[in-house]
């Protein structure tokens, strides 16, 4: 008698504990784009991505529990600036010389940036009835990854070319560009013909001494807003809303792309940069 009760007992206190504790798993899209200080002719826009990702609940009761994650967020953003009046700049770098030179006409500009993270959200959630969650927190945000595709139309009353924009912000160097694809642009100034690497990197119009970091921070935070619903106890579907704390942009390294000094050099811009993402998710709790 004495071991069935020992046995109920232990059996009684198990299910309690795992029925406080719950792991899962989550995936879906992101929406999301920069928010900050434009400049004239500049616009940023919504780019997606994607995340997945693992998560530990702890019940506290039957309303209140608390979620801590391990996610890889892909975040970004789309930047355009366009100038069809002929003032703005680009910093022409020819393969056969060390010496670059500035030429002024009409830009359009393009790009794409996916930052993948590695990210940590902590949130507060509580039960609104038997389908709805509600919740709202904090993440901390680790770069991993931060990247961009695009491409550059520029020309002048001598010359037009197209060049692609191929970003490995962590990994590009000073005037690098994409030496596995020997792709090639050619102009005519002066009378001389030029050529020019097709794909460019990160930093490609940059020397050795103007580049001193890195374009995006190791480092970020969101405040975090959403709902989930469950469409059966384990199974449900969800929105979450991800707003920046921080600026993500060095401003040593983030500059404007309207015009340069007197002295023809890079004008940086002192500005604040935050990431705004929507969340869609599925997810699996067991």
């Amino acid at each position: 008698m004495k071991n069935i009760l020992f046995f109920l007992l232990i059996t009684v206190f198990s299910t309690s504990l795992i029925s406080q504790h719950k792991v899962g798993v989550r995936a879906g899209v992101n929406y999301g784009k920069f928010s900050g200080p434009l400049e004239e002719n500049e616009s940023y826009g919504i780019s997606s991505g994607f995340h997945f990702g693992i998560n530990y609940t702890y019940l506290l009761n039957d309303r209140l529990s608390f979620r801590g994650e391990i996610v890889y967020s892909q975040r970004g953003n789309k930047q355009s600036y366009v100038d069809t009046l002929g003032g703005s700049y680009y910093i022409i770098n020819p393969n056969e010389s060390n010496i670059n030179f500035t030429a002024i006409g009409n830009i359009e500009y393009n790009l794409e940036v996916t930052n993948s993270y590695l990210s940590i959200p902590l949130t507060a959630n509580y039960r609104l009835g038997k389908k709805l969650e509600a919740f709202g927190g904090f993440s901390l945000e680790f770069l991993i990854g931060p990247s961009a595709k695009g491409l550059v139309d520029f020309s002048t009353d001598e010359f037009f070319f197209t060049q692609s924009l191929d970003h490995r912000y962590g990994s590009d160097v000073a005037g690098g560009f994409n030496r596995f694809n020997q792709e090639i642009v050619e102009i005519l100034f002066d009378g001389e013909r030029l050529t020019m690497p097709r794909f460019i990197g990160a930093y490609y119009n940059f020397t050795p001494e103007q580049k001193t970091g890195q374009r995006f921070k190791r480092f970020d935070s969101n405040l975090i807003v959403g709902l989930n619903y469950f469409i059966n106890p384990g199974f449900y579907i969800g929105g979450r809303i991800e707003y920046g704390l921080f600026d993500i942009t060095n401003d040593e390294m983030d500059f404007s792309l309207r015009e340069l000094d007197a002295e023809q050099n890079f004008i940086f811009r002192d500005d604040k940069d935050r990431s705004i993402n929507l969340g869609l998710s599925f997810g699996f709790r067991f």
